[in-house]
């Protein structure tokens, strides 16, 4: 009997009457070898930066999915701005500088990859010193206008890595704290609805193939 892979390290037993554990172990394994691990090898040669970046992308909107407990159908777009905030909270930046960004990210480089195929115009990359981003603002009376539009965004890719990779970190141990109860159990819940592990299996029926036929070499 063929074995289902739900992540890299277990198979679909781990979710037959799952504990909250149980969901957080196949969860963790799914985020950090199909999402994190991977995007981090593209971002080691330069050439990989863009679609190293736009596999991170996706961790936005999903990871506020788990931690609201709430599914983001038609809110797509919500969702992505509030766990950016949540996660580059303590860039410096203020929080409605960081959401205006989450929104430029969101439209010019999550679905310009997926849409367009090519980032829009604003979202550039760079090694930055001491910051996983830098943008540039229009001037005002001589001064950085805050509230204008962003003309520009530079992005660290291997520094927002290492922040997206903190703030999961400290999620999953948020997750195996017995005492997060409300998380804990909103976290359940949604695994529930998202992964139908209490629903019916889909089933494959594949034959064995006869054996060979001498005469005509066929399987019949």
């Amino acid at each position: 009997m063929a074995r289902i892979k739900i992540s890299p390290k277990f198979t679909e037993e781990k979710l037959d009457n799952p504990t909250v554990e149980d969901l957080i172990d196949v969860f963790e394994d799914r985020i950090k070898f199909w999402l994190l691990e991977p995007s981090k090898q593209l971002m080691q040669t330069e050439i990989g930066w863009v679609p190293g970046f736009s596999l991170l992308l996706s961790y936005f909107e999903g990871i506020w999915i788990y931690t609201s407990g709430k599914d983001s159908k038609n809110k797509s777009k919500e969702f992505f701005r509030k766990a950016f905030l949540d996660v580059f909270r303590a860039s410096g930046l203020s929080e409605p500088l960081l959401d205006r960004i989450g929104a430029l990210l969101y439209e010019d480089a999550r679905c310009g990859f997926f849409h367009d195929c090519i980032f829009r115009g604003r979202t550039f990359f760079a090694s930055i010193n001491q910051a996983e981003m830098l943008i540039t603002l229009p001037k005002k009376d001589g001064k950085i206008d805050e509230t204008g539009a962003i003309q520009s965004i530079f992005i660290d890719v291997q520094k927002s890595h290492d922040t997206v990779s903190k703030h999961f970190a400290t999620f999953i141990s948020r997750l195996r704290n017995p005492t997060e109860i409300e998380l804990r159990k909103s976290f359940y819940e949604i695994c529930r609805v998202k992964w139908g592990f209490d629903q019916p299996g889909i089933f494959i029926g594949l034959h064995e193939p006869k054996a060979l036929d001498d005469t005509t070499k066929r399987y019949l």
